[in-house]
């Protein structure tokens, strides 16, 4: 049994608050586990504890908070602009289908509610006819960030239906429609891998005695894990550590499989498989997030700090299906660009007289949306079964910018 130390010895009383602090809630669960386990559960079954437990994961909490006050900003609470931007791309999309009575909008992983309020603002203001056949529906996979999405949407006059990603996945029949996601595929977990000559090693979740969380390497905890490089003709660098989204390409594979006719638009930190898995890329890129820096350990603190990474592009096009067609991956800060944020701001500049505060407010959201360091380089990926893909407006070149807007 330790000893408590002398009364004198404040600097061990520190040590002791330091590793007291470092544990959380959701950190018995995740030790139970690994001990059922034998030891050690893959990182994978680590990050989706973190962030999906049902009580004491991440995204679980009751008192999760988004923007600025959270522990991360996404681009639709940066501004409206964002969702009106993308609404712009809805309506598009709604046409291309030949203007149905009726057409899903499908939003996984709704955060805040923001972007499914501000696209619904967009659709009753500008597009009428739109709005109303738009059947929108949000989606989450946990019950408390559905109850605050369902609460964030009445606020703003939206009845929406709102589901379980699981239960909505498990529904039988299509829908004609748009699945548009912001975020959503990098929060799913993923395994850790490093490629040592010719094999490929997957890092393991352990602790020691006293509950510190560590990684450990062995052999992968599934073949699903090979035969995913094997498909895609390619493996990591040597020696480098990589994430591999099996349950990204899952949900993929459900998410269009729901599909008849329609489009899936992602729009998420990723690369395609060549640029992800290139030989030069040695660290991966796994990262940590609390109050709005990076953490220099996955492990610590579960629960109550966010886990992310760069998804691959090339496995969820492939993951859609027969039938689906993809476009070439394109950076948030053209897409942005070309469905009208340039119009957007020259708007505002004619009206900055007026209100020379919210001016510099939307100028500076447009640099953040934009930033090429940040949110700007967030990709979008473009799928269509039914309807084509070639010349979304998302997708045009920048050279288009001064086309007019709807």
């Amino acid at each position: 049994m330790t000893q408590p130390a002398p009364p004198s010895d404040d600097f061990a009383l520190a040590d002791e608050f330091a590793l007291a602090a470092e544990s959380t809630p959701l950190l018995p669960h995740v030790l139970g586990e690994i001990a059922s386990a034998g030891g050690r559960i893959p990182f994978a079954r680590f990050m989706a504890l973190a962030l999906g437990h049902p009580e004491h994961g991440y995204y679980s909490r009751a008192d999760l908070r988004w923007g600025r006050e959270g522990d991360y900003e996404t681009s639709p609470e940066v501004h409206s602009i964002f969702g009106y931007l993308w609404a712009r791309q809805v309506r598009e999309c709604w046409e291309r289908l030949g203007r149905p009575s009726e057409f899903a909008l499908v939003e996984p992983g709704a955060g805040s509610g923001a972007f499914m309020a501000a696209m619904l603002t967009w659709l009753r203001a500008r597009a009428p006819e739109c709005f109303a056949a738009a059947r929108p529906t949000v989606l989450d996979g946990h019950p408390n960030r559905i109850e605050a999405q369902r609460r964030a949407l009445l606020a703003r006059g939206f009845e929406v239906e709102h589901a379980l990603t699981e239960d909505w996945l498990s529904q039988p029949g299509q829908v004609t429609g748009v699945v548009i996601s912001n975020e959503f595929f990098d929060a799913l977990p993923a395994h850790l891998v490093e490629r040592r000559g010719d094999d490929l090693l997957e890092w393991y979740v352990t602790a020691d005695g006293q509950g510190a969380l560590a990684l450990v390497e062995g052999a992968p905890s599934t073949p699903a894990i090979e035969a995913y490089f094997k498909g895609l003709g390619l493996l990591p660098g040597d020696g480098a550590r990589a994430e591999v989204g099996l349950a990204a390409v899952e949900a993929m594979r459900r998410l269009a499989a729901r599909v008849e006719r329609g489009y899936v638009l992602t729009i998420d930190y990723g690369y395609t498989a060549a640029e992800l898995y290139a030989s030069w890329r040695k660290q991966g890129t796994l990262m940590a997030f609390r109050r709005h820096s990076p953490q220099p350990d996955p492990l610590a603190r579960p629960g109550l700090t966010d886990l992310t990474y760069h998804v691959d592009f090339t496995s969820l096009a492939r993951a859609a299906g027969d039938g689906w067609q993809a476009a070439p991956p394109v950076a948030q800060s053209e897409a942005l660009s070309v469905l009208g944020l340039a119009a957007a701001m020259q708007a505002a500049a004619a009206r900055a007289h007026e209100d020379a505060q919210r001016y510099a407010a939307d100028r500076r959201a447009a640099e953040t949306l934009t930033d090429p360091a940040g949110l700007g380089r967030i990709r979008v990926l473009a799928l269509a079964r039914g309807a084509p893909v070639d010349g979304l407006r998302c997708l045009q070149p920048i050279e288009t910018l001064m086309a007019p807007q709807g």
